[in-house]
């Protein structure tokens, strides 16, 4: 609920900071980043509006930090999946595809904002240099944690693994279930008709045979 105008309610500068990110990701995850307004956050807080330039330098700033601490939850959300799934390394794998999709499906705004950064993020200006460096740390620290789940599987399998392949090999399974996660999240307009809760279990089946598959030869 809004907080009234002339709301009594008050925050230090660290605290807003901190609810203002976390009100920015809340509204860009679930319904955009056109949709989040710097004036209706603060009204919901019972903030000066001031302190969205004092700690973020505008709108744009606000939008990368919500950006950035929603895709450090996402990373962290797939290797928890992952160690979660037990010690098979298919297993693993899978759980961590599986949540991609589920995430994606539950945080459309956030992810259209992640993948089409200049097109969905509603940024008028680029993404700061600290905060976009921190994005690729993050990008970077998940890859590499999927690289190696991948490389769990190839050896399980008796299958010889080289960095070359397995980096390729890594890419794919990412490459696969982004287009799944956004093609079932339903924010890619030319395929919305596919965004049905009932092909989610069917095409996570299948996405999984292509992958088992693909690890084995």
């Amino acid at each position: 609920m809004a907080q009234a105008a002339g709301s009594t309610k008050s925050l230090a500068h660290n605290e807003a900071r901190s609810a203002l990110i976390e009100s920015a990701l809340r509204v860009i995850s679930t319904e955009g980043a056109a949709s989040m307004h710097p004036n209706e956050l603060c009204l919901e807080l019972g903030i000066a509006r001031s302190l969205v330039n004092f700690h973020f330098g505008g709108r744009d700033g606000l939008v990368a930090e919500a950006m950035a601490l929603g895709y450090e939850r996402y990373v962290s959300e797939l290797k928890r999946a992952a160690d979660a799934a037990g010690p098979e390394p298919l297993d693993r794998l899978l759980a961590w595809v599986d949540r991609q999709v589920e995430w994606t499906i539950a945080n459309p705004g956030l992810a259209a904002a992640l993948n089409f950064q200049r097109e969905a993020s509603s940024m008028h200006g680029g993404m700061p240099d600290e905060v976009a460096a921190h994005l690729v740390e993050t990008g970077a620290r998940n890859f590499n944690f999927l690289v190696e789940l991948v490389r769990a599987v190839r050896e399980s399998n008796g299958v010889a693994t080289d960095s070359s392949t397995l980096g390729f090999d890594g890419a794919v399974v990412g490459w696969l279930t982004l287009g799944l996660s956004v093609w079932l999240a339903g924010r890619h307009t030319p395929t919305q008709h596919l965004a049905r809760p009932d092909l989610v279990k069917l095409a996570k089946e299948r996405a999984h045979r292509l992958i088992a598959g693909m690890l084995e030869a």
